[in-house]
Order: structure tokens, then C-alpha cells, then sequence
């Protein structure tokens, strides 16, 4: 009897467990897809913002054109940076603040601590962070544009590269001494990109040229080179060989980059309904969501997908679309997730949560 029972509980084991790998998945696949995610356990926050903010360092830097403070997640003031005169601009990446002077530009780092590059000349128009370099694009007094870059230590290492036509872009590469840079023209009202591979002791390693639509965002990823234009998506192996194009709707509302699952995501519009397009780096499309058209940008917070505006923030996972946060007479200035803890920066107010 005893071996009989034994027996009847592996038969019913395997049974189970052939059942789960059968069916099981799928079930509890389908009961996400049928899960509604929403912001719980929320707090309101007052903050000392002034008249921008947004999340940087664990907390949040607000600013002006004459003073920076950098806030806790409880409005406890971290550190502040006063000047005697007024910033032209200020730029925001990574670790790193930007105030940009006549002719120069004052770096400020997590800690509040300062460095000035002299060596700049004409007015800022640009200044971002890559693979722990800066590049700068200036506009000269003949309305030429010049880049500067800055190595992970602040020093230059491209010094005033001038360019005849107007800098659209600048990707800096993660695995080589190389950063790819476009351009844009008009000629006979048709747009003419040039999109170029350098090294950084300006030896230019390829070149090539897009027509009749308008480069949007390149990104190096492993020496390729991803090209977004208002028509085409472009893949560029590390010699300058088109390795495979893609027609793309018109009218991108943005897109973004996922470095980490080798993903590319387009926002845009067709048929007058808003779609957002996932590809991989092969060019294949892997997804399609369906998005509401009071969207106007999109972000990816580890595997999570947010559609968002001024006012609402939306969960896309599947085929679903999950509003996680709305309001009617303020403006969503900036938000951040950090695993299932999200935060919604307010002016004036920071609410946090958890997404479940």
C-alpha cells in the first residue's frame, strides 16, 4: 500500500510539474499582463525649489542664473553655490553641474567642488557628458560652431575644431579614443547631413553623408555607430559600412537608447494615434505598444517603460497601459525610479511611492 501512495505522489509530481512548464508560465504570464500597477504609500515633500529642478545625486539641484542649491530627498539643503554675477546657462549631466560664462565654463561636481575651463571661446550652446567626457559646442562671432571635449580630469583635449556647417550631435565612444559627430545643411532647401568618425588627435577615420531628412541622435555602441533620422534608422559598422537602414515613420514625438537590453525606442505619431516602436540592434522590431496621444516623451528606468507629459505618468508593460500619477494644475518638472521607489518633483513638492 505504502509504494502504491509513493508511487501515486510522483505520478502526481510529474503531472504538475509537466502541467507548469506546459501551461503554468503562460497562467502567471497572463496574470501580469492582467496586473494593475499603481503609486501606493505616497508622501508629499515641500521643497525650497527655485526656478528649475530636477533629480541629481540622490536628491534634487535647483537653480537659477545666480544660485544652485542641491537638496536631500527631505529638503534638507546638501550644499549651495552663490555667484556674485549671472549664468548665462546651465547644463546638467551626470555628477556634474555646467555653468556656462562669457567665454568660459565653471564645472561643479556632487560635493560642490569647482573647476573653470578659460580655454573656451564663443557663446555655449551645448555641453553634455559621455563614457566620463565632456563636449561643448560653442556658436563664434561668424556663425561658425566649434566643439571642445574634456577628458574624465577636465582637461581639453579637442580644442575649437570648427565646423562650416551646424553641429546636430555628438556621440563619444565607450571602447576607442573616437567620437562621432553630424552636421546639417540646406542645400536647395533639401537637408544634408555629414556624419563623421574622429579620433580625438582629430584624425577622421570615415565620413558619410545622409539626404533629404534630418539626423535626430547618433550613439556609439561598441565602435557601430546608431543613427535616428526623421526617415531612417541607420546602423554603421566601426569602418563606416552601412550594415542596415530601416524606414521609420514621420512626425518621432522622441526616443530613447537602452545600452543595456540593446534596445532602441521610438515614440510617434501614425494615423494621428501614437505608437512606440522597440527595435534591437539587429534592426528587427521586437514590440509595438500602443500609447494614448496626450503622451509626449518616454523613458526606461531598468525594465520598465514610462510614458509620460506635463501632468500624467503612464506604466507600459505588454499591451497595457497604466496610469500611475496625474495632476491637474501643476507640472511634473522631473521624475526618477529606482527599483519600485518612484519620485515626482514638483515645483515646490516631491512626492514618493512605491510602484506595485
Amino acid at each position: 500500500m505504502r509504494k502504491i501512495i509513493s508511487f501515486l505522489i510522483v505520478v502526481i509530481i510529474i503531472a504538475g510539474l509537466a502541467f507548469y512548464f506546459t501551461y503554468g508560465r503562460e497562467y502567471i504570464l497572463s496574470l501580469d499582463d492582467n496586473k494593475i500597477y499603481e503609486i501606493k504609500n505616497q508622501k508629499t515633500i515641500d521643497m525650497k525649489t527655485l526656478d528649475e529642478c530636477k533629480f541629481y545625486n540622490k536628491g534634487i539641484v535647483t537653480y537659477n542664473n545666480q544660485k544652485i542649491s542641491h537638496l536631500d530627498y527631505e529638503n534638507n539643503t546638501v550644499w549651495e553655490n552663490e555667484n556674485q554675477i549671472f549664468v548665462d546657462r546651465i547644463f546638467i549631466a551626470d555628477d556634474y553641474i555646467y555653468m556656462c560664462l562669457d567665454n568660459s565654463i565653471e564645472i561643479i561636481n556632487k560635493n560642490n567642488q569647482s573647476y573653470v575651463v578659460t580655454e573656451i571661446a564663443g557663446k555655449i550652446i551645448n555641453v553634455s557628458r559621455e563614457n566620463n567626457r565632456t563636449y561643448i559646442i560653442t556658436e563664434q562671432k561668424d556663425g561658425q560652431n566649434s566643439l571642445y571635449m574634456l577628458n574624465e580630469n577636465n582637461e581639453v583635449i579637442v580644442e575649437n575644431k570648427k565646423f562650416n556647417d551646424m553641429i546636430t550631435g555628438v556621440s563619444i565612444s565607450d571602447k576607442s579614443e573616437g567620437y562621432c559627430t553630424t552636421t546639417l545643411k540646406f542645400t536647395n532647401r533639401k537637408p544634408l547631413n555629414s556624419l563623421m568618425f574622429n579620433l580625438m588627435d582629430d584624425v577622421e577615420l570615415w565620413n558619410n553623408k545622409i539626404e533629404n531628412e534630418i539626423i535626430v541622435e547618433t550613439k556609439i555602441i561598441n565602435n557601430n555607430v546608431l543613427v535616428l533620422g526623421t526617415e531612417n534608422v541607420y546602423f554603421y559598422n566601426p569602418s563606416g559600412k552601412l550594415m542596415w537602414k530601416n524606414s521609420n515613420y514621420n512626425n518621432i514625438k522622441d526616443f530613447t537608447i537602452d545600452l543595456k537590453n540593446d534596445e532602441l525606442f521610438i515614440l510617434y505619431e501614425k494615423d494621428e494615434k501614437l505608437e512606440l516602436m522597440c527595435y534591437n540592434f539587429d534592426g528587427k522590431v521586437k514590440n509595438i505598444y500602443k500609447v494614448l496621444n496626450n503622451v509626449k516623451r518616454i523613458r526606461i528606468y531598468g525594465n520598465k517603460i514610462f510614458a509620460y507629459s506635463e501632468n500624467m505618468i503612464y506604466l507600459l508593460h505588454d499591451n497595457n497601459v497604466d496610469k500611475l500619477f496625474e495632476v491637474s494644475n501643476e507640472q511634473i518638472m522631473d521624475f526618477y525610479v529606482e527599483n519600485s521607489n518612484i519620485y515626482v518633483l514638483l515645483k515646490g513638492k516631491l512626492i514618493k511611492g512605491q510602484i506595485s
